[in-house]
């Protein structure tokens, strides 16, 4: 069978060395602080979103209250 293909080396096998264990060099973050700044961000524009939207709204009930 020409187009079978031996999936080993012909020549002696070599030994594969063990993977050694990764160990990282620094602190390792899991993203929880960036993620609570996110957050708070977050919350912070809609506070704000919210209180400029309501001054709106006061807005439009005063100048329609004085009109006449």
């Amino acid at each position: 069978m020409a187009d079978h293909i031996d999936p080993l080396p012909a020549g002696p096998l070599t030994s594969v060395p063990a993977p050694v264990e990764y160990i990282p060099a620094g602190p390792v973050e899991d993203g929880a602080k960036r993620t609570a700044r996110r957050v708070n961000i977050r919350v912070f524009i809609y506070v704000i979103g919210l209180h400029v939207f309501a001054g709106f709204a006061m807005l439009l009930f005063y100048a329609a209250s004085h009109r006449s």
